[in-house]
């Protein structure tokens, strides 16, 4: 195909046999032009998809926390199994739908009986249109290929989610080992985040005299920065906490197999915790979950977003744990006597 571009003419292979195809190549690129989108041979045309993998690496994923960089590592390494060293400019949205479909069909690691969730497949496909982003910021390509992928309804897969009842806590707090119990009250009392703010805790970070935690890290919102107050059971637990450690390390939840350093996972004590005190399945995190709805029951909404550190008190909504069992149980109330009975 033949094009003008700031008075020069230029020459280019539509790399098709189909004429109908090569004029809509053509009108595409004359588009290009005309919006002042064009450069002539975007680097997309000459870099591979694991070149830019390896410099989206270096350039942005080691900014990231360490196990978020695990994760998105993780990620980007489906990714060169499936594009490979394909172009840049060889990848479409087709191409991208093709590596959605092709990852929902594979097994999943932990259970191979099963196929991998499509909550999985969205975070990599959220992953592959920031690195696609950033090759347009970078001028290697003219747009985003992945930008109008569509997502898999990850609500289909995901459980209802149910609230901790205190029999239910009590129990796990009876089975689970010394660390993961301080840890338990800690994020139930407090609303941290599981790994980035409670397991990676630093003494320092905790003023005992006015009974506040400054989580400090990195920080989702602005109010994530923001002190957070302690309860007297969670003072009272860590103060205890403070003692049998005796200054052993400068962290709340040393690794026990890297000194020096913050436990890094607790999945394993976790699971087993919980299969000892008979509760289903419940992640960690949602003690989180557990703190917010609790805390809503009794203060206003304006008090329940400083107390998670959000930005909007709608994400409220979010964290609330129970509501379909809530909305059941009133419901069932509603209805007449004669109704419930027969």
């Amino acid at each position: 195909m033949s094009y003008t571009w700031k008075g020069d003419q230029h020459f280019e292979s539509t790399k098709t046999t189909s004429r109908a195809l090569a004029k809509k190549i053509l009108e595409r690129r004359e588009g290009e032009i005309a919006m002042q989108m064009f450069n002539v041979g975007w680097q997309g045309d000459r870099m591979s998809f694991k070149e830019l993998c390896n410099e989206f690496d270096g350039a942005h994923v080691a900014t990231l926390a360490k196990h978020t960089q695990t994760n998105v590592r993780g990620f980007l390494g489906n990714m060169r199994t499936f594009f490979g060293d394909r172009s840049l400019a060889d990848i479409d949205s087709k191409l991208v739908t093709d590596y959605r479909n092709y990852r929902k069909e594979q097994p999943s690691k932990k259970n191979p009986t099963n196929k991998i969730k499509g909550a999985t497949v969205n975070r990599e496909l959220e992953c592959l249109q920031c690195m696609f982003e950033y090759a347009v910021s970078r001028k290697y390509l003219p747009e985003n290929p992945a930008s109008g992928v569509k997502h898999f309804d990850e609500r289909r897969e995901r459980p209802t989610k149910h609230m901790l009842k205190l029999e239910e806590e009590q129990r796990i707090l009876t089975n689970a080992p010394p660390y993961l119990r301080v840890a338990i009250v800690l994020l139930a009392q407090t609303g941290g985040r599981t790994y980035s703010e409670g397991f990676s805790l630093r003494w320092d970070q905790i003023d005992m005299a006015n009974r506040v935690i400054y989580f400090g890290g990195q920080t989702k919102t602005e109010g994530s920065s923001e002190p957070v107050p302690l309860t007297k059971l969670a003072h009272d637990v860590l103060v205890n906490w403070k003692k049998e450690q005796a200054d052993k390390s400068q962290f709340l939840f040393p690794s026990p197999v890297k000194p020096g350093q913050p436990i890094t996972t607790v999945k394993k004590a976790w699971k087993t915790t919980l299969k000892n005190a008979g509760v289903a399945h419940f992640p960690i995190y949602n003690l989180r979950h557990v703190f917010c709805t609790r805390l809503s029951w009794v203060a206003p909404d304006t008090v329940v977003q400083r107390a998670m550190r959000h930005s909007s008190p709608e994400t409220k909504r979010h964290y609330q744990l129970g509501m379909v069992e809530q909305v059941r149980a009133e419901s069932g109330k509603s209805q007449p006597a004669s109704v419930r009975q027969g």
